[in-house]
């Protein structure tokens, strides 16, 4: 696999052979910024589109915190509302979630009635399944933002079971129910259906969460306040924004949102090649696969001879622990663990780091996690190549020069 460029870069090389109407990022958006188009983000964030929002982070800035600050935190809105474009708290009061399909009886979720419900706390990965997409398209070209790395943090979601809820209101679901159809109050894009996803309803009554606050706060406007469903250890199209619908089913929607997008095929395939995604030839978005990602130094940083120390994260969908992260400075001939420190939460990410001395010149450095059923990151993260590079998690690669 060639080795990653910075996203700027790799856009500047593209943009003599690709167009922009084939793949819509927009290449005006390094001159907004996104304390200009979102209230209380932080100005060193990078727009790879203003609206709806699309904001990476500098992983440099990851290092700063545990818990990723709401102004430091990436955004992807495949729409949003228009009073949402600001980290404080949604203006609207009484918000109510309806409840329906194959249950027992229809109702109304009102947020302002489950204070006395007892309240759950997640600390969790939140990343976009486009995260990284821009190293697939070393292989093959993807469509879509060209996210570098930063589409991702790690937060504390807080608020109540969504399985607990429903026994306060009495809910049954049948027992032909395989999935929740959960849909957001945000306009559909011109032409396109409104924004919903199939969840598996297994996973949903064992983990998710109504939340309504963000690392303790009243969830932030343009992260889905004041009403988001969680579920921690899966991608964050899944976590789906100013949540407004429940609806209990037997079979996986056919909604353009959750099919042909969102999906990834179901057997590897060559790069560069077309498909037709269908509910039968694919898998929808779910949990996240395993990773890590070096924070700093980041790719093409001049660094001073001598010890220099490596930092990172890595996590996967939190069903077992991350046992190691290996870092390599000879493209792979040999590893070196790298030091954990071990999160609170199970589906939080773990922070790495290891002194090397690095001698002048330049430095190729590789990290790879691995976790407690032997699951680990691809050497080549393209064999899990497709046409909209969703998941990527190949190995880390970067390079820096030393002086």
């Amino acid at each position: 696999m060639p080795d990653p460029s910075s996203r700027r870069t790799f856009l500047a090389a593209s943009a003599a052979a690709v167009s922009t109407a084939a793949f819509p990022w927009n290449t005006a958006a390094a001159e907004d910024s996104a304390a200009e188009l979102i209230s209380g983000k932080d100005e060193r964030l990078i727009v790879l589109k203003p609206y709806p929002a699309v904001i990476e982070t500098p992983l440099k800035l990851l290092t700063e915190h545990q818990l990723t600050p709401a102004e430091l935190l990436f955004v992807r809105n495949n729409s949003q509302p228009k009073d949402a474009a600001t980290i404080s708290a949604s203006t609207h009061r009484q918000w109510a979630i309806s409840v329906g399909g194959a249950v027992s009886k229809t109702a109304r979720i009102a947020l302002n009635s489950l204070g006395s419900l007892p309240r759950t706390e997640y600390e969790m990965v939140l990343q976009c399944s486009g995260n990284g997409r821009s190293l697939f398209s070393f292989a093959a070209q993807t469509s879509g933002t060209q996210w570098g790395r930063g589409g991702m943090g790690n937060v504390k979601f807080g608020g109540v079971r969504l399985s607990a809820v429903l026994d306060h209101l009495g809910v049954e679901v049948r027992k032909s129910v395989r999935f929740v159809n959960a849909g957001g109050s945000d306009e559909p894009l011109p032409d396109k259906e409104d924004f919903l996803h199939s969840l598996p309803v297994e996973d949903v009554l064992n983990r998710s969460i109504i939340a309504t606050t963000l690392n303790g706060k009243p969830l932030a406007a343009i992260h889905g306040g004041p009403a988001r469903l969680i579920t921690p250890g899966v991608f964050g199209t899944m976590q789906v924004k100013w949540l407004s619908e429940l609806v209990f089913v037997a079979e996986e929607s056919t909604n353009y949102n959750h099919v042909p997008r969102y999906r990834v095929p179901n057997s590897p395939i060559r790069p560069g090649t077309k498909y037709d995604f269908t509910l039968q030839n694919s898998a929808y978005n779910w949990d996240l696969k395993v990773k890590s990602v070096i924070l700093n130094p980041n790719h093409g940083d001049a660094l001073k001879a001598g010890e220099n120390t490596i930092q990172g994260v890595a996590f996967n969908d939190g069903r077992v622990s991350i046992s190691s992260v290996l870092l390599s400075f000879d493209k792979g001939q040999t590893w070196t663990r790298a030091e954990l420190s071990q999160p609170e939460s199970q589906y939080g990410w773990i922070r790495f780091s290891l002194k090397k001395k690095l001698s002048r010149g330049t430095h190729t450095i590789w990290s790879r996690a691995i976790d407690e059923l032997g699951r680990t990151q691809p050497l080549d993260g393209s064999i899990a190549w497709n046409p909209r590079g969703y998941e990527w998690n190949g190995v880390e690669q970067i390079k820096v020069t030393v002086s």
